[in-house]
């Protein structure tokens, strides 16, 4: 089956290792690297044009996959994380005989940055859904299309153990993503423990001057939501950071290295799982993660994973996993293997959608 892929296929992003996966389960694939026409494009250019859904950029996206989908013929476009499509680009790809399904590994309903007017529009014209986040479940069934719940998931290309002796790889408890208050507070608490804390990801770099700038305010109150946050220096976080996000086999390094890796939910979201609930114990590292019906479902608690609803029981099993690595690799080693035999890849995660939506 032809499909026409839609999203940021950059190196690293999980659009591209969905896009992988579906060619995996023997589909003819053809990618359209949707985000590459933002980055050509100057800095106002793309403020503007973000902010009123129109323009060069706009355009350029759309007509990029009307001319993809003629020359190709796709039975499906995939359009992953897609903001800018028109409604009338998404009817023209049905008229040409393709089956057009929306999907954003992001919640869409819930964080009004994430939404777009136009996206709104857009995604009543797609013949069906696939959602991942379950708490936006009813809002995804009030557009009246058929949808499809798919779990987020982890590469087994990407996400497997590959230890390093590189000793900037290796580390007591590591965090792999970007700053929000929780995650500063939790994380401070963490380095009073005494291990050797490493986190790597955006946005942890003010707290190593705490100087206020325009630009600083206004990312990290879109990331706080409705926390509060203050600037400020923090010395025992700034020598734990370790520099920005970080991809493909070093992101494999740096989690295989962490011997407990910590997976932290959003606050500004009702979220029960992320990505990084399957790539920790896909990496063979110890998942240690908030508390959730979700979390609990997918990996044994104490068996296969950690988890903890407060700062002191995160503190507490910091310091008793340190100490008793014996008991944290038979953990680690029971949540590899429920990612294995759970079908938690991609390969597994998209099979299960393409049923679910007629198309196996």
């Amino acid at each position: 089956m032809n499909i026409l892929y839609l999203g940021e296929l950059d190196a690293g992003q999980t659009a591209l290792m969905r896009m992988r996966a579906l060619g995996r389960l023997g589909h003819s694939l053809l990618g359209v690297h949707t985000s590459e026409p933002w980055k050509r494009a100057a800095w106002t250019t793309r403020q503007l044009q973000r902010r009123t859904h129109r323009g060069s950029v706009v355009e350029e996206i759309n007509a990029t996959t009307l001319h993809a989908a003629r020359e190709f013929k796709p039975a499906v476009v995939w359009a992953d994380k897609q903001e800018y499509l028109h409604p009338e680009t998404i009817q023209e790809l049905r008229r040409l005989g393709a089956k057009t399904v929306h999907f954003t590994p992001d919640p869409y309903f819930s964080l009004g940055w994430k939404r777009t007017r136009l996206m709104d529009e857009a995604m009543e014209a797609f013949d069906a859904l696939v959602y991942c986040k379950s708490y936006e479940r009813a809002q995804y069934e009030s557009v009246g299309k058929p949808v499809v719940y798919m779990p987020l998931g982890y590469c087994d290309e990407v996400h497997r153990p590959l230890p390093s002796e590189d000793a900037r790889w290796q580390c007591t408890v590591g965090f792999l993503g970007g700053w929000e208050p929780r995650r500063e507070q939790l994380l401070h608490a963490v380095t009073g423990a005494g291990v050797d804390l490493k986190i790597w990801g955006g946005y942890w770099e003010f707290l190593r001057d705490g100087k206020w700038t325009p630009r600083r305010h206004i990312i990290l109150r879109q990331l706080a939501g409705k926390e509060d946050f203050h600037f400020h220096r923090d010395e025992s976080l700034s020598r734990a950071h370790q520099g920005e996000e970080v991809y493909g086999d070093d992101y494999a390094r740096a989690l295989t290295g962490s011997g407990i890796g910590l997976g932290f939910l959003r606050k500004v979201c009702p979220d029960q799982h992320t990505t990084r609930t399957f790539e920790i114990p896909a990496c063979g590292s110890m998942l240690l993660a908030d508390r959730t019906e979700e979390h609990q479902e997918f990996f044994e608690e104490g068996r296969e994973a950690e988890f903890f609803a407060s700062c002191e029981e995160l503190i507490d099993k910091v310091k008793f996993y340190s100490c008793n690595e014996a008991v944290r690799k038979r953990i680690a080693r029971g949540g590899n293997r429920r990612c294995k035999e759970g079908g938690y890849s991609y390969v597994c995660r998209l099979r299960g959608a393409l049923l679910g939506l007629g198309l196996s």
